[in-house]
This record gives C-alpha cells, structure tokens and sequence, in this order.
C-alpha cells in the first residue's frame, strides 16, 4: 500500500459516488435517501445537543404551569416512548449500516431482502454502540468526579472556579471519548464490511482488521483525518444553508439553540417546523456525502487487500 493511498482513494470514490447520482435516476437516489435517513444522516448538520424539557412544547406546558408534579406519570411516559422509539431506530441505523455495503457493493434494489439477511449483524453491531454509550458514560462520571468535583469544593464561592472546573472536565472528558470515538469510526467503515466478507461477528472482525492495519496505522490516521475535514466544511455549509432558508421563511435560526430563543415560549410551528427544515436540508446535502465517505472507507478498505474488493467496476443502469 502507497504512502499516499488514502489521498489517492479519494478520486475514484468521487467517480464512484457521481455515477449513483448522474445520470440521475430516482429509484436509486431514492434509496439512497432511505438508507441515509436511517444511518443518521439527517441528524449529521449543527443539531442541537442539549435540548431540555423546556424546550419541547409538551413538556414546556408541563413545567412552566405548575404541573410537574402531578403530571409526572405523562412526562414519564413521553421519555420512556422516546427512549424506545430511539432504540427501535438505533437498531434499525445498526442494520443499515450493513445494508449501506450490500447496496453500494451489488446495487441490488430490494433492501428489505437484505435488512432480513442482515438483521443479526445489526443486532451486534447494536450491542457496539450501546457498550460505547455506557463507555462515555463511565469517562462522563470519572471526568465529573476526579475533576469537577475537586476544584468545586476546593473553591466552592469562586464563580471563576465553576468555569475552570467545566473547562476542565470537558477537556478531560474530550480526551478520554476520542479513542471511544475513533473506535466507532474504524467499526462502521471497517468492521461492517469484514463482518460481511468474512460472515463474523465484531470481535472477529476487529482481529482481522487490526492484522490488516498492521504497519499502516498512518494511513488509517490520514483517512481519519481526511474524513473529519470532509464532514466539518459540510456542517458549516449546511448551517449556513438551514440559517438562510428559516430566515427566508421568517423563523430565526435562534429557535435551534436552546437559550437564545427569542423571548416567549416555543409553538409547536416554532419549534417543529425549524426541525423539519433542518432535518431535510442536512438529509438532502448529507446524502451524497455519506455516500461518497462510504465509497471512501471500501476503496481504502480495498487497498489493504484485494479480499475486500466489494466494488463493480461499471454499475448497470438500473431504475
């Protein structure tokens, strides 16, 4: 493998990804839309991270009118139904991970043949994200209490030590989450493909990836690299771009960032329509882009061995 295979990757994930969009054909870019609202893509652009209760109509009317209380058992119920609602879609994002690669690999355009083939590889690769999540969780609580907690008590008057202890901690939590992060990355645009070469689960194919990666970690450095830089310009194009449609409309773009919203509390028109509109537009924008990073991930992915040589070299012109 070339020193600069991951730089060189990036031509022919480019041609790969224009001949699924042009000559256009809507059977295809449909389903590449299908695939990439369940991989997440809709959810990629500047979404707000920290949205409280307060922020979501229902349970605004809840809190700001005195009925926490008595209402405990509704708002209970709404979070146990989103909760699961977002387990339901994780687990569906897990199997079009791997329906991503049968896709971008045979064209095939029956996709719910392959979520049935692929239904117990998803479940794995669930169980993955959900063992990452409870890994930040654990670097959140360790970052909170060896860091946070010390400086507080040691100053517990100063309101410049809160600052320093946040800075701190999320500094501390930054640095512990990135391997956690890196892993995941390494999982969806490696791992997946392996599982399906190889028909394995994920401790088999993180082995074969770790023997294939060997003498070339500074390869996989560059793609990462690489891939960070392609999803950062597109999230600011992508903010720039929701910012100026709402405007267009009349909402402010404040409406996105809890705090900064406009005195008042939200409507559900002020609050879901913002969502709606910037779910479509980084689902629109994000579609090529996920599809050109996946195309990236299986060339690269190719260059260490010609075992994974998942891609045709001419797609038929199917509708």
């Amino acid at each position: 493998m070339g020193e600069y295979q991951a730089i060189l990757a990036i031509g022919p994930a480019l041609n790969y990804t224009k001949s699924r969009f042009w000559p256009p054909h809507p059977g295809r870019i449909f389903r590449l839309f299908i695939i990439a609202f369940f991989i997440g893509a809709w959810m990629t652009g500047p979404f707000p991270s920290d949205i409280s209760f307060t922020d979501i109509p229902y349970l605004s009317s809840l809190t700001t009118e005195g009925g926490m209380t008595d209402e405990t058992s509704h708002i209970s119920m709404v979070i146990t139904a989103i909760l699961l609602i977002l387990l339901i879609y994780s687990l569906f994002s897990s199997i079009f991970q791997f329906i991503f690669v049968d896709y971008l690999s045979t064209g095939t355009e029956k996709l719910l043949s392959s979520f049935r083939k692929r239904i117990g590889m998803g479940i794995r690769l669930l169980g993955f994200y959900l063992a990452i999540i409870l890994i930040i969780g654990f670097c959140g609580a360790i970052a909170i209490l060896f860091i946070a907690i010390p400086v507080l008590i040691a100053n517990p008057d100063n309101p410049v030590q809160f600052l320093v202890a946040l800075v701190y901690t999320l500094t501390g939590l930054l640095i512990m989450i990135i391997p956690a992060w890196i892993l995941t990355i390494i999982t969806t645009d490696f791992v997946v493909p392996v599982m399906i070469v190889h028909k394995c689960g994920i401790i088999g194919g993180w082995k074969i990836i770790i023997r294939e990666f060997s003498g070339r970690w500074d390869e996989t450095g560059v793609y990462l690299l690489i891939k960070i830089f392609i999803n950062i310009v597109t999230g600011v194009v992508i903010g720039f771009l929701i910012a100026g449609i709402l405007e267009i409309f009349g909402f402010s773009s404040l409406v996105l960032i809890p705090g900064l919203q406009p005195a008042g509390s939200l409507t559900s028109t002020e609050f879901i329509f913002p969502v709606v509109v910037m779910g479509g537009i980084t689902l629109i924008v994000m579609t090529p882009v996920v599809t050109f990073l996946r195309y990236y991930a299986l060339i690269f992915l190719q260059n260490l061995s010609e075992t994974y040589s998942l891609l045709p070299e001419v797609f038929s012109d199917r509708n």
